[in-house]
């Protein structure tokens, strides 16, 4: 029995140890689509990261590379994703270095807030943008509009979404380690 729990704490406690991988931080240059992909993406280092054991890639360098494995958005909310894999950066000095390794990251989506679809209560009184604009829509005829975002929205089945960042936008790729 003991060796039991003790298999079943080390187990526990290697399933919450955090899983280390390398994260890229950075800033889009141009606008990046699922829905209108390019075939070359540009981003902008936000910090120092170690691409490779023999590449370091600084502060404000541009990372350039390919757009691949561009999935859509399916049902159960799953969202549409793509895999990055650098082909050259630009140092600060605007000097262009190849990259012959190949490395892939993957996009690594950020949890943005809905402020569309919050609310706001106070006792009985309920506040919400969505409200507003769903009640205008009703009013124009619109209610199957309504509905579907709506059980997009808030049921399981629902369809996910496409990656759009704009230019200057935070973005975020995981790397192998």
């Amino acid at each position: 029995m003991k060796k039991i729990i003790l298999f079943s704490i080390v187990m526990a406690l290697g399933l919450l140890l955090p899983v280390q991988a390398s994260v890229l931080k950075g800033k889009a240059i141009d606008e990046i689509s699922t829905s209108n992909p390019k075939d070359t993406i540009s981003i902008k280092i936000s910090k120092t990261f170690t691409l490779s054991d023999d590449i370091t890639l600084k502060k404000n360098y541009i990372l350039t590379g390919k757009m691949l494995d561009i999935t859509e958005p399916g049902k159960w909310h799953h969202n549409a994703s793509f895999t990055f894999i650098p082909t050259s950066y630009t140092d600060l000095n605007g000097e262009k270095h190849e990259i012959t390794k190949e490395i892939k990251a993957t996009y690594r989506q950020k949890m943005k807030p809905d402020y569309k679809h919050s609310e706001i209560s106070l006792g009985n009184l309920m506040f919400s943008p969505a409200y507003i604009d769903d009640t205008k829509k009703i009013i124009h005829g619109e209610t199957k509009e309504v509905w579907d975002e709506y059980a997009n929205r808030s049921t399981p089945w629902g369809k996910g979404v496409q990656i759009d960042i704009k230019p200057n936008e935070t973005i975020y790729f995981n790397f192998p380690d």
